[in-house]
Formats: structure tokens, C-alpha cells, sequence
């Protein structure tokens, strides 16, 4: 079971501080567990902030009640299924940026009114197990697809394969991990939080509602970790461990806090970027 603590009543101390000009305090984030310590900025000492930033696009067949994912051959998120995407070049908007990436990994052809956008997730991973060390940070801009022209072709780096979406509410009880159609096991953790309220979103046309997320890793113990998802290995998941009797072994990047709510798409202008 994904051991998580269910948000009854929300405050406004477990709120990223990136977030708080949106006043978020008066709602309730779909998923959130603050990492030890309480989140702290992101933009504290010893943190750097990566240049480049990254769309990732979510296609979305809203007859058929389908999503297609790439599963990554080589790279970032090797052998693990993804939405489509990478780094904006020079010059580049993010909203260009998703359109070249999804035709490039992908061969769909977004139209002009398909493609829209769907908000942004930070990412915290740690520079290394040393805490002084400070953290890498990304930015990553989520991107809805739900008109197209052409048909989903594999490259040397992406194999796109359509995958069902769910009707249930929550992913988080273990029996409803272990039967959705969705390749969650074989996603980047945080996906297992975000993913299906994301995709519901789309199928509801909502528009004018945008997802603001923040995930920090840090290294931990799986018994110290607040879930029970896979660990990270550089590029990719670590693959689990048994046997081990030395916590020291145990030790590895996991995810230590997340924090991921809808607001309207106005609360982008509240946001310094």
C-alpha cells in the first residue's frame, strides 16, 4: 500500500512557499505530504535552478477514454513510460516547445486548438546524499493534446502505446494500483499522485484549470521514506532490493514530498516566473 496520510483539513503552513501568492490556503491540494522539516523555499542557499526548462504532454482521446504514453528507450526515464516531451530550444516558447517534441517522439501532429496548457510541477532532487549539498530544481510544463493529425509512429526514443483511463477517484488504496490499466509501476513515482486527477481533468474539458505541483526527493531509508514507491537510480527507477539486512544499503533517492492542487488559470498571473 502507498503509505501516505489522507488531507482531511488542509492549512496553509504545508504550502510550498512558491505557491502561496495564490492563496491556496482556501483549498484543498488532491495530493500532499510535506517532507520532514516542512517544505522550505526553493530558492535557499546552496539550490540551483536548471536554465532550461521542459513541457511534457499529456494525449488524451476523450471518445475512447485513452491516454497515450511513451515508453523511453534511451536517455531520462529510460525504460519507463512517460508523456511526451523534453527541453525548450533557444527562442523557444514552452507551448512551441511541446508541439516539436510531441511530433518528434511521437509522429501526432497537434492542432492549434488541441493543445493547450495544463500548469507546471517543480522537481527537487538532491545534488548528491550529503544534505549541504543543496538540490538540482526543474521546471516542467504540463501540456494537454486532445486533437491531432497522424498516428502515433515509434522513434529510436520513444514507443507510444495507448492505455485505458480509469473511472475510479483515487489511486492511492493498493488494490487499485495493482489492477489499472495504467504502467504506474513503471512511471516516475510522483506520476502515481498526479497522474489520473490530471488526466480526469482533460477528460472534463476543464479548461480554465490548471495544475500546480511540487515533488521533493531526498535520500532516505524505506522505512523513513512516507511511501512505499520505487526509489530513483540516476536516469531512471532503482530496482528493488530484498534481502538486505543493513538499513545503510537501503538508503537511496526517494520521494520525501509532494504537493499538488487545480486552481484556475488565473493563478498563473499571481505566480512569479
Amino acid at each position: 500500500m502507498v503509505r501516505t496520510v489522507p488531507v482531511k483539513e488542509y492549512h496553509g503552513l504545508d504550502l510550498p512557499p512558491e505557491f502561496s501568492p495564490c492563496h491556496f490556503d482556501h483549498k484543498t491540494p488532491f495530493a500532499s505530504h510535506p517532507p520532514l522539516g516542512g517544505w522550505q523555499a526553493l530558492s535557499g542557499p546552496g539550490n540551483v535552478h536548471s536554465a532550461v526548462e521542459y513541457s511534457l504532454i499529456f494525449v488524451v482521446d476523450r471518445h475512447a477514454k485513452k491516454v497515450l504514453l511513451g515508453y523511453k528507450r534511451r536517455g531520462m526515464g529510460v525504460n519507463l513510460y512517460n508523456g511526451f516531451g523534453g527541453k525548450a530550444e533557444p527562442g523557444e516558447s514552452m507551448a512551441e516547445c511541446a508541439a516539436r517534441e510531441l511530433e518528434e517522439e511521437s509522429g501526432l501532429t497537434a492542432t492549434e486548438e488541441g493543445l493547450y496548457y495544463k500548469g507546471y510541477l517543480y522537481s527537487s532532487r538532491p545534488i548528491s546524499a550529503d544534505l549541504c549539498d543543496g538540490s538540482v530544481v526543474i521546471r516542467i510544463h504540463f501540456f494537454a493534446c486532445v486533437a491531432w493529425s497522424g498516428q502515433p509512429t515509434g522513434t529510436e526514443e520513444m514507443i507510444p502505446e495507448w492505455f485505458e483511463i480509469p473511472t475510479v477517484d483515487s489511486i492511492a488504496e493498493e488494490d487499485h494500483h495493482r489492477n489499472l490499466s495504467l504502467p504506474l509501476n513503471r512511471m516516475w513515482p510522483e506520476a502515481s499522485f498526479y497522474l489520473l486527477p490530471l488526466l480526469h481533468n482533460i477528460m472534463n474539458d476543464n479548461r480554465n484549470e490548471v495544475m500546480f505541483a511540487r515533488i521533493d526527493y531526498c535520500y532516505l531509508s524505506s522505512l523513513a521514506a512516507p511511501t512505499n514507491l520505487s526509489a530513483l537510480d540516476g536516469l531512471t527507477l532503482r530496482e528493488k532490493r530484498s534481502g538486505t539486512d543493513c538499513e545503510d544499503e537501503d538508503v537511496a533517492e526517494r520521494l520525501s514530498g509532494w504537493w499538488m492542487s487545480f486552481a484556475p488559470i488565473q493563478a498563473l498571473s499571481m505566480i512569479n516566473h
